[in-house]
């Protein structure tokens, strides 16, 4: 008996009306049982007009389906890859899911072994396959499962939303035909993101995260009783592995507004549960030149974080006002280079690029901890000449000291805890520890230019190994965002002139004249030793150190300079 039902039988039993509230419900329940679980869905199937026939645009997906279709039947082409379809995201297809009636490892297995795909058995126990096709760049991947239930309809049921709850049955070597058990056409015609049913979150509590992405992606409003579930159900994500949470918030920081999935996940009660650093930043001020409280200064870096993420992944983006266009024009020169750049892998599967948007959102979760509130008396004088009144006003100021270092460790802790690479953690704990430095630089010189010695020492003191990973230009690009977040003006205070340090710092950073050449030392460390009869420790690596940066800063160009200069430090310091 359900436990629901048990309370009301123990009222009945006094109050015997109240039966006819028993047999109401336990025929709900029946119903819903007999309709769902009992009998198979009636299922809207439609054949496939030549408006919307699908079919893979990668051939080697299409002769994976043909060659599925001659070793089993039905076949059938589930979830995203239709619902794209359907919504008219015409983008090409890296990876797909299928559905067989039974035996999925064994087909699977037998048609890897025919095409080249290598074979991967995912879940033995549900009878789930992994095929990956390596020729391509990116590869390609199928995930072929058998039916849950045992019926095509049964497993739509078991989906998570109604627009992922949506078939195409391939064969021979054609789509033939639509399956739709839940309405899920219906809703993507609405712009409505739909459970299948309650325990379609109860069950697997990353479906709250999915919600989040799909709605944020798509631009669907989420139903009523979807999202009054995924509030009351906020804590469960606890429940979910940590590795799935991750690829989930990876996913949807990946979309065309993170800042929007951010505030979403933090509306319907996620955010603490899943970034419990950036929930704590929510309702922390700050005082001028800031505008905005820590959580949404950083929403608004995020966005401006996406935008430069854009326009490096090559995309246009509008100069619709002045400080796109400025920032745009200023970086034009550099945007190959910065393309090199961010183009590269950290992971397998994640640029460089991609992590602009997690510094952007992580760089000011230290301020909570570190927030003091000063206050300083101000001599204000009053009246007319002759007859002044001179009085004191109290003014008060939040400052943040040490935020950036802190943030840095709990940056690293944080993508640890989520269990990033190594690499990961490690650039974002250097950018976030930098991202302090361009506004100080911008401040110190003012409208001088940057000197070669305070670029080189900035691009040092970000990190990266002998120069090679350069965290810096990761600071600066997150700089330009944190930035125009801090007072919101369009243009920020002078921007030109702070575009203009940046770019420095970027030239340096990238040209022949700048750290190209103090990759290349002059000396190395035996040099130095033999020279100065001097045995290794840390005052030969001290040597190499002021060398390499009066190097960076043109004081030196040849051994012989170098080794003249080391010998008045040496002599120095024995006298």
């Amino acid at each position: 008996m359900s436990p629901a039902i048990h309370p009301v039988i123990t009222r009945a039993r006094s109050n015997p009306g109240s039966i006819l509230l028993v047999f109401y419900i336990l025929d709900r329940q029946f119903a819903w049982y007999n309709c769902h679980i009992s009998q198979p869905q009636r299922t809207e199937v439609c054949s496939m007009p030549n408006s919307t026939v699908w079919s893979p645009r990668h051939s080697a997906l299409q002769s994976l389906l043909n060659a599925l279709s001659a070793a089993t039947a039905p076949v059938y082409v589930i979830g995203g890859v239709v619902r794209d379809h359907l919504l008219g995201i015409r983008k090409s297809t890296n990876d797909m899911d299928v559905v067989v009636e039974h035996s999925a490892l064994l087909v699977a297995r037998q048609v890897a072994d025919r095409l080249g795909w290598a074979f991967y058995p995912m879940d033995t126990e549900r009878d789930v396959a992994r095929l990956v096709f390596t020729a391509t760049n990116p590869p390609l991947v199928c995930d072929i499962a058998a039916m849950r239930g045992g019926t095509i309809e049964r497993d739509l049921m078991a989906r998570d939303f109604t627009i992922n709850a949506l078939a195409v049955q391939w064969q021979g070597r054609r789509a033939v035909q639509l399956v739709d058990v839940t309405g899920g056409q219906r809703d993507l015609e609405q712009r409505i993101l739909r459970r299948v049913s309650p325990s379609s979150l109860a069950e697997d509590p990353v479906g709250l995260l999915r919600a989040v992405r799909f709605a944020v992606q798509l631009g669907f409003a989420v139903e009523e009783q979807t999202e009054l579930q995924m509030r009351r159900m906020a804590d469960t994500i606890r429940l979910a592995s940590t590795e799935r949470v991750r690829d989930e918030l990876w996913k949807t920081l990946q979309s065309e507004q993170p800042s929007a999935a951010i505030e979403m996940l933090r509306r319907y009660g996620l955010l603490p549960y899943v970034l419990p650093e950036v929930a704590g930043m929510v309702g922390v001020e700050q005082s001028s030149p800031h505008v905005l409280d820590v959580y949404h200064h950083t929403l608004a870096a995020v966005a401006f974080a996406k935008q430069l993420c854009k326009w490096l992944h090559g995309d246009e983006v509008p100069a619709t006002t002045p400080a796109v266009g400025a920032w745009q024009a200023a970086l034009t020169p550099w945007r190959f280079r910065l393309r090199e750049h961010f183009m590269q892998a950290i992971t397998a599967d994640h640029l460089r690029i991609d992590w602009l948007i997690w510094h952007a959102l992580l760089h000011d979760i230290g301020k909570p901890q570190t927030r003091t509130l000063e206050e300083t008396e101000e001599a204000v004088e009053s009246g007319e000449a002759g007859s002044k009144v001179h009085s004191e006003i109290c003014s008060q100021r939040y400052r943040f000291f040490g935020h950036d270092e802190l943030g840095a460790v709990m940056t690293r802790g944080r993508l640890e805890a989520l269990r990033f690479s190594r690499q990961e953690a490690q650039l974002g704990d250097e950018v976030v520890a930098a991202h302090m430095r361009p506004h100080h630089l911008h401040a110190s010189f003012g409208a001088n230019p940057l000197s070669k010695r305070a670029c080189f020492r900035f691009f040092r003191d970000a990190g990266g190994r002998g120069f090679d990973i350069l965290p810096g230009v990761d600071v600066v690009m997150l700089a330009l965002a944190d930035y125009q977040a801090t007072t919101m003006a369009d243009p920020p205070p002078d921007w030109e002139g702070y575009l203009r340090h940046m770019v420095q710092l970027l030239e340096f950073a990238f040209h022949a004249e700048g750290l190209q050449q103090v990759r290349r030392p002059l000396v190395d460390g035996h040099t130095v030793m033999r020279y100065f009869n001097l045995q290794p420790g840390p005052e030969v690596g001290s040597l190499l150190e002021r060398l390499q940066e009066a190097q960076a800063a043109g004081e030196i160009a040849t051994p012989d300079e170098a080794l003249a200069l080391a010998a008045t430090w040496v002599l120095e310091k024995k006298n």
